[in-house]
């Protein structure tokens, strides 16, 4: 028997590194496995072909909400190529609204419902066996002629139970994906999945045992896909500080982090560490109080961007701050707001908007109707307005994110953006918005995937601006400062041809 362990890679994180699990669950087995992943640009008539020649008798796709519609239509294509094949899917998107799916997509045989490597295992293993006895199998569901059977969830795996992800498969690339948590201390209704949400984590001697493997084999990047890292403080301060006292001075280790929970010990171990040691994203969601209830979040923000402020100014810690838009209660004004404020925290670090979707088996997605949600019915599950933004203004934060994105995403343009705030005295959202105006009125979107592009769009903007506000004398102090900017982007010779061609803004 021949087991293909396969997906289609996506920003997801957590679907690559659901594959090495499982992958890592069957490599000892008497069945011989292979594990392959796709890239978004591979087409489905190459997938297919691809798993078509391995002459496979089970294949498993693992599914997101951004590769679902992709891992469908190769399904199809198999399952009509080779009817006999045994096909099945796994992953969040699949296991809720099971039967639904399974209606919808006739080319999967099975699905495996939540945490997968128990459930699969013994899924396998009854094909194996010739057992057959699917009804026992917790976390199955499956087709009986014309009838679908949805069995209930299987209990959450035990962390300790699961194998080290890359035992078998070593390490292949810059980035690595590792998690040490599984369910969440943020209870945010938009965000939890699973129907038991309770906390298990890995012991921490083997957390250190497994780091030293990525230290030791000198990663580029260990990125946590855990969520809220440090909902224990003392847990992750221990994490913190084994990784400080065993730096390659090469790998650098990326967690989501709660900004409440960072406190005065932490931020003074954090002070010891070598400036590109620690990448930390930090979730705001929103500042406004009657949002963050109506998301389940009990966010003190106050303390949280107390505690930010301080990391921020006493540590070397690279630093991305979120914001939400679309949640429940929220007005663009709420919105604003939140911008404003996360953009003030940020002291020049990148400032990141999400847009918010109604993911399946959400709390959100079952009481939608009660906050006006009208959203995409296919994944990604867009909200397309809600009952206090309209259309018109999701789009215009939509547009204004990817303006965001290119501008500040990276931590670019660090000294110009505050000094045209505090030359015009214009709010942050403000700035951006009138920004995202100037740039699709005149044109120039098409300009924005490189930086010398970036620069003459915001010369060109500032002048704009600027004598909008009669501040026109202080235009040549700004581009000054934008060079200094430009200078930490480009190399030297890209420097010289950029002022070769100056910075008038060449039209396409």
């Amino acid at each position: 028997m021949k087991l293909l362990l396969t997906t289609v890679k996506t920003e997801c994180r957590q679907t690559e590194l659901a594959l090495r699990y499982l992958y890592a669950i069957f490599a000892d087995s008497p069945i011989e496995v292979d594990m392959k992943y796709f890239d978004m640009s591979d087409t489905d008539l190459d997938i297919y072909e691809e798993i078509v020649k391995g002459q496979y008798n089970i294949v498993y796709f693992h599914t997101d909400r951004m590769n679902d519609q992709r891992i469908t239509g190769v399904a199809e294509l198999v399952k009509k190529a080779m009817p006999v094949i045994v096909t099945a899917a796994g992953g969040m998107q699949v296991s809720f609204e099971t039967r639904k799916w399974m209606k919808e997509v006739p080319w999967i045989d099975y699905v495996i419902r939540g945490e997968g490597e128990t459930v699969l295992y013994k899924f396998i293993r009854s094909l194996v066996e010739y057992e057959f006895e699917f009804d026992e199998i917790d976390g199955l569901a499956y087709r009986v002629g014309d009838q679908i059977v949805v069995n209930p969830f299987d209990e959450p795996v035990e962390m300790e139970q699961l194998p080290f992800p890359y035992d078998k498969t070593g390490l292949d690339g810059g980035i690595i994906c590792y998690e040490t948590i599984r369910g969440s201390s943020d209870r945010s209704i938009y965000t939890q999945h699973m129907p038991d949400a309770r906390i298990r984590t890995l012991p921490l001697t083997r957390v250190f045992t497994e780091l030293r493997y990525f230290i030791v084999s000198e990663a580029e990047k260990v990125v946590f896909t855990d969520r809220w890292f440090n909902y224990n403080a003392e847990r992750a301060y221990k994490i913190f500080e084994y990784i400080i006292d065993n730096d390659n001075g090469i790998t650098t280790f990326e967690f989501d982090i709660c900004g409440e929970n960072i406190d005065d010990e932490t931020i003074r171990l954090l002070s010891e560490a070598r400036e590109g040691l620690f990448e930390f994203n930090i979730d705001i969601a929103s500042v406004n109080e009657e949002v963050l209830m109506a998301i389940g979040r009990k966010s003190n923000v106050y303390q949280m961007m107390y505690n930010v402020s301080r990391m921020m100014q006493s540590c070397r810690v690279s630093v991305k701050l979120s914001v939400t838009a679309g949640l429940p209660r929220e007005t663009e004004a709420m919105f604003a707001d939140s911008f404003n404020k996360a953009y003030g925290l940020s002291d020049g670090m990148p400032v990141k908007i999400d847009m918010l979707s109604i993911a399946r088996g959400t709390v959100l997605s079952t009481e939608s109707d009660r906050f006006g949600y009208i959203y995409k019915s296919s994944a990604p599950y867009d909200v397309i307005s809600t009952k206090y933004m309209s259309p018109q203004d999701l789009i215009r934060i939509r547009t204004m994110r990817d303006v965001v994105y290119r501008f500040i995403g990276s931590g670019a343009f660090r000294s110009t953006f505050p000094r045209i705030l505090r030359d015009i005295g214009i709010k942050p959202y403000d700035l951006f918005r009138t920004l995202t105006k100037f740039i699709y009125r005149n044109g120039l979107d098409k300009q924005l995937g490189r930086s010398e592009g970036l620069a003459r769009i915001l010369y060109a903007y500032a002048g704009y601006l600027y004598e909008s506000n009669e501040e026109k004398s202080k235009l040549g102090e700004l581009r000054d400062c934008l060079m200094g900017d430009l200078n930490e982007l480009l190399t030297d010779d890209e420097i010289v041809a950029f002022e070769k061609k100056g910075w008038e803004i060449e039209q396409q």
